[in-house]
Parts: C-alpha cells; sequence; structure tokens
C-alpha cells in the first residue's frame, strides 16, 4: 500500500456524532461511517471513543482503498475556535502598491496575530475582501497596482492544546494533521444546502477558496494565485 494525493480523508468531530469519510474527488465519497456520541459521556470515555472509532475505521479504509492514509483533516465542532476579524490598511505614500506588498501586509499581520494569541494555533485564514483606492474587489488579479490597499481578513484559531489533543490521538495510527476545519466556519461561510460539512470541506480542498490564504505543505501542478503567493507562510 502507498500514498496517494488524490483520495483525502476527513474525521468530522461533532457534539452528538463523529464521522470519517474518504473522497476520490469533490463528488466521490468513497467510504463512510458515522456514529452517534451522547453528550453526556465522561471526557475520559469520549477520548477512548474517539480512538476506537479510528482504529477501526482506519484499517477498513486502507484495506478499501489498498493504500496507507498517511494524512486527516479535522473538521471540529468546537465553541472554543476564536474568529478574530482583522482590517488593515496600506499607503504606498507616492509609490504603487502591488502583490509583494499585499505579501509583506499579511505576513506581518500573521504574527501579530500569532504574537497576541501565544496559546493558539492559526487553523485558516481568509481575506473577505480587498479596497484598492477605495474601491471595493472580492478578487485580485495577479498584477494588480494601486496607491491605497486595504484588506478585511479572518482569522480562524484554535487553542493549541485542543489541536496537540486530537493531533496526539492520530499519531497513533501513524497519521498526522493535514487542515483543521471549525465546522461552524463553514457552516456559516461555505456549506451548500445539497452538502454535509465534509462534502464542503471536501469541495474546499480539491477546489480552493480564491481568497483563502492556504498553509499547505503539498505543491500543485498548477497553483492558483493565493496559494502561490503566501507559501512562504508554512
Amino acid at each position: 500500500m502507498n500514498s496517494s494525493l488524490h483520495l483525502k480523508t476527513f474525521f468530522s468531530i461533532g457534539v452528538d456524532k463523529l464521522s470519517l469519510c474518504v473522497f476520490d474527488g469533490i463528488k466521490d465519497k468513497i467510504f463512510e461511517k458515522k456514529i452517534s456520541v451522547n453528550r453526556n459521556i465522561e471526557k475520559k470515555e469520549l477520548d477512548e471513543l474517539y480512538e476506537d472509532f479510528l482504529r477501526v475505521n482506519i484499517l477498513k479504509v486502507e484495506k478499501k482503498i489498498h493504500k496507507f492514509v498517511n494524512e486527516i483533516n479535522l473538521i471540529i465542532d468546537d465553541s472554543n475556535f476564536l474568529l478574530i476579524q482583522a482590517s488593515i490598511k496600506k499607503d504606498g505614500r507616492g509609490d504603487k502598491l502591488n502583490k509583494a506588498d499585499l505579501n509583506h501586509i499579511l505576513f506581518d499581520l500573521k504574527q501579530q496575530i500569532k504574537g497576541n494569541n501565544p496559546d493558539k494555533t492559526i487553523t485558516y485564514i481568509k481575506i473577505n475582501n480587498f479596497m484598492l483606492d477605495k474601491k471595493m474587489f472580492l478578487t485580485l488579479e495577479d498584477n494588480f497596482e494601486c496607491d491605497e490597499l486595504c484588506l478585511n481578513i479572518d482569522f480562524v484559531c484554535l487553542p493549541n492544546h485542543i489541536k496537540k489533543k486530537y493531533a496526539d490521538i492520530i499519531k497513533k495510527y501513524q497519521i498526522r494533521i493535514d487542515q483543521v476545519f471549525a465546522a461552524d466556519y463553514l457552516i456559516k461561510n461555505y456549506k451548500k444546502d445539497d452538502e454535509d460539512l465534509a462534502q464542503t470541506a471536501a469541495r474546499l480542498k480539491y477546489e480552493n477558496d480564491e481568497n483563502a490564504v492556504h498553509i499547505v505543505k503539498k505543491i500543485s501542478e498548477k497553483p492558483g494565485f493565493f496559494e502561490r503567493f503566501f507559501r512562504f507562510f508554512n
């Protein structure tokens, strides 16, 4: 067995259910297992349930796809996620601003967010809109220039100890976390009526949101503007 970049695995952790899904493309869900969870379950029993669920179903997945699962995406329903909405403005002071300046603006803002929240991990970054010379744009051309640039950005953060808890459980099966999605953020910003959360997350993984600042390890053959531009965020 070996790994495959095309297959994507999602472990959804809800307040009353767990699910494990594997996709071979956006619309091709080739494996799914769901179980209900008692909301009143003790923490120790819940952690044991996570481990038992993964142990049994990861093995089923690997037998089905004839490949090892090396990475997994988490979809977590947890009120401890913190959404930080930030705005930043840059004046070129006579010089034209371009994507290199956007690079520096985002890097500096990301460092500020991390510095002010050392106990949290940034799990998702999305640029909601751009103001170029006081005109709003939802996306940018690769070769844009302007005199003044404003950004409105979402930073989704998760406490370090929560991410570590799931990472420690998952690494017992020689699997690492690829990306963490906040269930509530997916519902409010991306979910379509005919999708479950795993399908929504899979769509983002396969298609990519043009305005998401991807924190990725893998390099696609034809990366989009922001994926090329912000790869240094790793």
